[in-house]
This record gives structure tokens, sequence and C-alpha cells, in this order.
């Protein structure tokens, strides 16, 4: 089935930055298509609201504005929109060793070590080989992470390795304690603190650039974190909603290929419909781009793209979500999060059981119950870092087994009075696993041979083709803020402009 009309763009994909390009297009008279392959609008934005409980709803992808004072655009769609967003209120987070919890001296001390090192490597120079990790230098034995004299970096970018409010591993508390006692705390214990870095990362600290370490941080925007009330996918509806009348978005209907032709582009769906445009821009995830067929694109992407597609990295981070009908976690209404560091130092496998697996991971969980946020619910939201992701999501467990599981090694660490009652309910995120996205967002520059990989791999994901009238969007397009909202709210303006300029030259 082929439609009649020719679009001016068509738009692949419903997440943040195709609906920002959608509007912006929409505003200068152009008629937009939106093919989005989910039953839902949002993409990686995925709001759960609960069955029972309306008013609870949390981001189980996307679900903050970082840097929302330090001019996040994403900030301002919120104001422009009339959606609140709320900032959390600043409150302690507790780490836990293999003995139970660490005092709040040694637990700064841990911090400051872990940020002095952090700082201490970000942008070496002069530059080690691309196939030097960041673990190789965090680890050694000249880190500062084992250092008694280090000081927390001043810098709210550099540091991501304390959650003071729920739902938020990322945010830095600003410690003012310098360490003194960190040579008392055994080197496991640090570096398992250091394995909290793996969950903002996305990957495993042994697969990062040492040479690239902290290049983005100079521009990314951070500082201020701010959730949008109603979560992040209400929000891109209201960004959608904003549209003029000539924009229209179909749901379900998976792209099958996109041709090239004289007069403009087209676009066949798995259904068999076809449509027409002057232009495209695919937001289609970098995940999704990996495993997409030669022929999707025809002609076939040049053969240097897809190197980059394949070498550039996708991370892993997925959620746990208990509910409970109390809280029973100690100090619950003033702790913001739990960092949990490993009981062992065994390295889980896929033949390792549930417990194992926990056990064997650093997780950072926030909680709820603590009143940072205007919903204060008996709520626990862990992260979940690449390794003890990969075995939940690919182990064959269900997700009934991994929260009875998490629900019982939560009863091991935090030693209640009481035996608790088990959670109401539970999610678990599978974006590893899902044919939509098949991994969370990009991750910084991998180790590799010979220099191939960079920054600069996430530029060349940017730069259009066959003329300009095939565009790519999307947070893996943006080189100076990959892996946020900002990047893709900031791709989509940038689609915007260029093809409004191709556009009028095409009238011309």
């Amino acid at each position: 089935m082929s439609d009649s009309q020719i679009y001016d763009t068509i738009i692949i994909g419903a997440g943040w930055s195709g609906s920002i390009a959608a509007q912006r297009l929409s505003e200068k008279g152009y008629k937009v298509l939106i093919l989005e392959a989910r039953d839902r609008i949002g993409g990686r934005a995925k709001t759960y609201i609960d069955d029972k409980e309306n008013d609870i709803k949390i981001d189980l992808g996307c679900s903050w504005i970082h840097g929302y004072k330090e001019g996040n655009p994403t900030g301002k769609i919120a104001k422009d929109l009339n959606v609140n967003v709320h900032l959390p209120k600043p409150l302690e987070g507790v780490i836990y060793g293999k003995n139970g919890p660490l005092s709040k001296e040694k637990a700064a001390s841990l911090r400051a070590s872990l940020s002095s090192a952090q700082e201490a490597f970000k942008l070496p120079h002069p530059s080690p080989s691309s196939t030097e990790s960041l673990a190789s230098a965090l680890f050694s034995n000249s880190s500062r992470l084992f250092k008694t004299d280090s000081k927390p970096s001043s810098n709210p970018s550099n540091t991501n390795i304390d959650s003071t409010s729920p739902a938020n591993p990322t945010e830095n508390d600003n410690i003012s304690i310098t360490a003194t006692g960190s040579n008392d705390i055994d080197k496991e214990t640090l570096e398992g603190l250091a394995r909290t870095l793996e969950i903002p990362l996305g990957l495993k600290l042994e697969k990062v650039s040492l040479k690239w370490s902290g290049w983005e941080t100079t521009t990314s925007f951070a500082g201020s974190d701010a959730a949008p009330e109603n979560g992040y996918q209400s929000l891109i509806q209201k960004v959608l909603d904003s549209s003029k009348d000539n924009v229209q978005v179909k749901l379900s209907s998976n792209v099958q290929d996109i041709s090239d032709s004289t007069d403009g582009v087209q676009v066949t769906t798995e259904s068999g419909s076809k449509y027409d445009a002057k232009t495209v821009i695919s937001t289609i995830p970098l995940g999704v781009l990996k495993n997409l067929s030669n022929d999707f694109f025809k002609p076939e992407l040049p053969s240097n793209l897809k190197e980059i597609i394949k070498g550039t990295n996708v991370g892993i981070l997925e959620k746990l979500l208990l509910k409970y009908d109390q809280a029973w976690w100690p100090n619950s209404s003033t702790i913001g999060s739990y960092t949990l560091l490993p009981l062992n130092n065994k390295q889980p496998n896929a033949n390792s059981t549930i417990e194992e697996i926990f056990s064997s991971s650093t997780l950072v969980v926030a909680n709820y119950a603590s009143g940072s946020l205007p919903l204060t619910k008996p709520l626990l939201l862990t992260y979940l870092s690449e390794t003890p992701a990969k075995l939940l999501l690919k182990g064959g467990h269900s997700k009934e087994d991994i929260v009875k599981g998490f629900h019982n090694y939560l009863v091991k660490r935090f030693e209640p009075s009481t035996k608790p009652n088990e959670p109401i309910n539970g999610e678990i995120t599978n974006w590893l696993t899902d044919e939509y996205s098949f991994g969370a967002t990009t991750t910084p520059t991998v180790i590799s041979e010979d220099n191939k990989r960079s920054p600069m791999d996430f530029k060349e994901l940017s730069r259009p083709l066959w003329k300009g009238k095939l565009g790519f969007a999307g947070e893996h397009t943006e080189m100076e803020h990959r892996g946020s909202v900002a990047g893709a709210v900031i791709s989509g303006i940038r689609e915007a402009e260029r093809v409004d300029r191709l556009l009028n030259l095409i009238k011309a």
C-alpha cells in the first residue's frame, strides 16, 4: 500500500531526537511523518506507572535533566511546555562493605580517593596508548585511588560515585572531607567502589579508553539535576502535542528499508506500506543500526561508516524496581541511596546463581521512601551495570525469580531485626535484549588497536548522505553530548535546522 502524499521529511523514530526534529520542522510549515516501530512514543524514555497507584510514575529509561541549571536545553523545553520539574533534596548515601555499613568518615575517604583518581586520569598527558584502559590506571599501585591524601574534585561533572537522591546514581554530593584514612580500607573495597563508575559509563572499566578518559566532561551538562513531573515519556508526548497539525505519527510501523531516488527518498515498512518524501532523518539507535541488514539502506552505507557503526560501543544499564507495602530498610526516611559493594571478588559467570550474581557485583540502590522527591513511597530502584545485567537478562532467569532473589539479597545485606514482607511488585528493564534498542546508550570511547576509536566516531555518525537527503540524529550522533537526553535533543534541533536549509535550497 502506498501513501499518495509526498512529505517534506520522514523521521524514523518517535524518541527525543525524532520528536524534537518534528516539532521544529512543523514550526517552519513542513509536512512531517514519524514512523515509530514501537506501539508507544518515547523510544528509550519509558515511564513505569503502577497499575494500582497511578501517582507512582518512575522512569525506567532516561530519567534526569542533568545540568538543569547549567543550560541543558531539555530544561527549557520543559519550561516552555509548562511541565514542572523537581530538584531532589540532597541526602546522605551509605556504603555497605562486606561487614555492613561503613562509617561516614571511611565512606567520605573512599569517595574522595576515587574522585581524586578520576581527576588525575582525565585526558592524561602525555597521551597513553589507545589499548590502555581506565582500569589499568585506576587499579595500578601508583593510582591516587590508593593514596591517603586525596581530596575530592570540585568539578561536579567529574565524579559519578555517590547517589544522594532517589533514582540518580550519578549525583555528586560535594564531599568536603579530606581522605585521611583510605590506607585502613582494603584494596578490594576501593576497587568495589570504583566499579560504581561502570553504572553511568555503561561498560566495564577494562573496556574504557584511558586515552580519552573524561573527554566529554568538559562540555557535558552537569551540576544540578531535575526530574520532570510525570516522567520523561509524558514530556515527549507534550513535545509532539505542541507540534502543528502537519505532523503525523504512525506507531507499530517498523521500517524495512530506506531507498534513495531521483526525486527524494522512499521508506517501506514491514507491512508493505510505502512513503515518499524529499528527505528522511534516521534516529534509529546505534544498537539497532548494528543489527540491520546491509540492504536496509539502498544504496548501502559507505564502508567507513559501517566500520564506525560496528566499532562504536553501546552501553548496558538496566533498572530493577521493587515495591513494598512499607519501607523496612535502615534509616529509610533519611538515606538517599545504598551502595552495596561486593561480598566477594569472584567473577560471576553464566552458571552463577542469582544470589551469586548480586553478591559479586557493585550495586547502587536508590530509596524512594526518603522524601528527596515529591514521590515518597516504599520503593527501591537498583541500577545494574554491564556484568549483572547481562547475566540476569541472558541467563534465562524470570522476572519473578530476579525480584525474589534480589529481595533475599537485600535482607542479607541490611539484616533487619524482623523478617520483612516480600515485594508487592517488581519490574526489571530489558534494554539489552529489546529489539528496538539492543542496549542503553553509547559509551565513552573504548580501547582499540592503532587508535581506531576516538570521539570523532560520534561526529562521523552524524554526517548526512545522499546529497543531504538522508540525515542521522540521536544521542549517538552528538560528539559533545553522547549518551544523554541533551545529546538526543541537540541532535534533533541540529537535523531540523539542516533539513530546513536543504529544503529551502530545493525550493529555490
